[in-house]
């Protein structure tokens, strides 16, 4: 006969609402959703595009491999991503001088318009949660964030 009275287990969990991995995810989550909303709604764009359109903005002739390295996105998804803003007239490609296999991305003109539209915009969502803290907390936030990233490597053969 199996006895259905086990010894009782100590059951450990995590604490979603104090457990600052996961709230820094929700944040990141609403981020990226009002985001996504206003390059919809203002750009006829998905947040991938945006994305990849900010990359290019902020360092003109970035390849896709940069992209992906800086977003950080899936080569798939970037790869989708450019082809659409290529379609769209929003990026031009050039190859690269010293290596053909390479091409260089740049904002078009109409590309380049789109993004100053929108960057306002974008920068309305920073602001918005900047405003809950003090100028010292978001400087010491900002660092202590830019810490945590350098820290944190790429998950390998987990």
């Amino acid at each position: 006969m199996i006895s259905t009275h086990a010894a009782p287990v100590t059951r450990r969990v995590i604490q979603l609402g104090s457990y600052w991995p996961y709230q820094l995810t929700v944040l990141a989550d609403r981020i990226s959703r009002h985001t996504a909303a206003i390059v919809k709604r203002h750009g006829q764009l998905n947040l991938s595009q945006w994305r990849v359109m900010a990359a290019i903005a902020e360092q003109p002739g970035r390849t896709a491999a940069e992209v992906v390295t800086v977003t950080p996105m899936d080569k798939g998804i970037v790869s989708r991503a450019t082809k659409a803003l290529l379609t769209a007239g929003l990026v031009r490609r050039e190859a690269s001088q010293g290596d053909g296999r390479v091409s260089h991305l740049f904002l078009t003109a109409q590309g380049e318009a789109l993004y100053q539209a929108l960057m306002p915009r974008v920068e309305a969502v920073s602001r918005e949660i900047h405003a809950a803290l003090s100028d010292d907390e978001q400087r010491r936030f900002g660092a202590l964030l830019g810490r945590l990233v350098a820290t944190m490597s790429e998950p390998s053969g987990l």
